[in-house]
């Protein structure tokens, strides 16, 4: 079993040009920053992962955190917000955690005035670090919908291989299977 909660509650900052950005762990004191940056990013985040990970109301920001927070307890899944001071600029998500086979899934995603500056690649990177060398896991995938180009130069980025085409795995359309392994 993989103990979640002994998992640090901020990752190492990524530095810029453009100033430091931090990457906590979601929490109750991120609802109204997650709301506005979900209130940004939501006509971009829709098509690809759907509402329940980018809300755009107070109340639908609070469930969000909560089923996160529940996710971590029950070691199914955990998530980090990037911020820069106390803007997010995005989420980064482990989840669908299988104990035995030590696999997960990979998502992010980047409120649009912050995409095109590697700060999806940067957050990535510190979660891979974070699933491989402290959550002891083997192989993440990342489901990618051959439309979404943002998402590709990522995982490309990332040099995770492509595997296989699943039909009508994401929000019941068909999406790239990518994995990176240790």
């Amino acid at each position: 079993m993989i103990d979640l909660s002994i998992l640090p509650s901020r990752l190492p900052a990524i530095q810029s040009s453009e100033g430091p950005f931090t990457i906590e762990r979601i929490a109750a004191k991120h609802v109204d920053t997650l709301c506005e940056a979900g209130q940004h990013s939501i006509e971009y985040v829709r098509p690809w992962l759907g509402t329940s990970l980018c809300p755009v109301t107070i109340p639908a920001a609070k469930q969000c955190i909560a089923s996160l927070e529940l996710s971590r307890q029950q070691n199914y899944g955990i998530a980090y917000l990037l911020l820069s001071e106390f803007q997010c600029l995005g989420m980064g998500v482990i989840n669908y955690i299988h104990p035995l086979h030590l696999n997960a899934n990979l998502g992010f995603w980047i409120r649009p005035e912050a995409s095109g500056k590697g700060l999806a690649v940067a957050l990535s990177q510190r979660l891979i670090k974070l699933a491989f060398e402290q959550m002891k896991l083997v192989r993440l995938e990342l489901l990618v919908e051959p439309a979404n180009q943002a998402s590709l130069r990522v995982v490309q980025k990332l040099n995770a291989e492509k595997e296989a085409l699943c039909r009508k795995r994401v929000l019941g359309r068909d999406a790239l299977l990518f994995s990176l392994t240790r």
